[in-house]
C-alpha cells in the first residue's frame, strides 16, 4: 500500500558572485506523488551503500522530470517538511508515463 502526497522539487544552482561560490535554492516543480518503499533487492543494495534512509516517489513523467534525470545533482525533493537528495530518476519499465524518484535524506 502506498501513500499519496504532495512533493516539492527544489533546484539548487551554484553561481559565482564576486569570486565566491553561492548556492541559490528555488522551487522547481510541485506535483502529486505516491510514496513507495524500495523492493527487497534494492533495499539490500541501498543498505550496502550506506543509504539507510531511502524513499521512492512515484510521479508522472513530464518535461520537468526529463530535466531532473539529466541533472540529478542539482535537485532535491521536500516531502512533509523533510528534504531528500535525489540520487536516481528512472521511468518505470511497465509504464513509461511514470517516473520513480529515488531519494535519500540530504547531506
Amino acid at each position: 500500500m502506498s501513500k499519496t502526497g504532495r512533493i516539492t522539487i527544489i533546484r539548487t544552482e551554484t553561481k559565482i558572485l564576486d569570486g565566491r561560490k553561492t548556492s541559490e535554492k528555488t522551487e522547481y516543480y510541485r506535483c502529486w506523488c505516491d510514496v513507495q518503499s524500495l523492493g527487497t533487492n534494492e533495499r539490500y543494495t541501498a543498505l550496502q551503500k550506506g543509504l539507510e534512509n531511502t524513499i521512492v516517489f512515484k510521479v508522472r513523467n513530464c518535461q520537468k522530470m526529463e530535466e531532473i534525470r539529466k541533472n540529478l545533482k542539482e535537485f532535491s525533493a521536500e516531502y512533509k517538511g523533510t528534504e531528500y537528495k535525489v540520487y536516481d530518476a528512472s521511468p518505470m519499465y511497465t509504464d513509461e508515463r511514470t517516473v520513480l524518484l529515488k531519494c535519500r535524506i540530504g547531506d
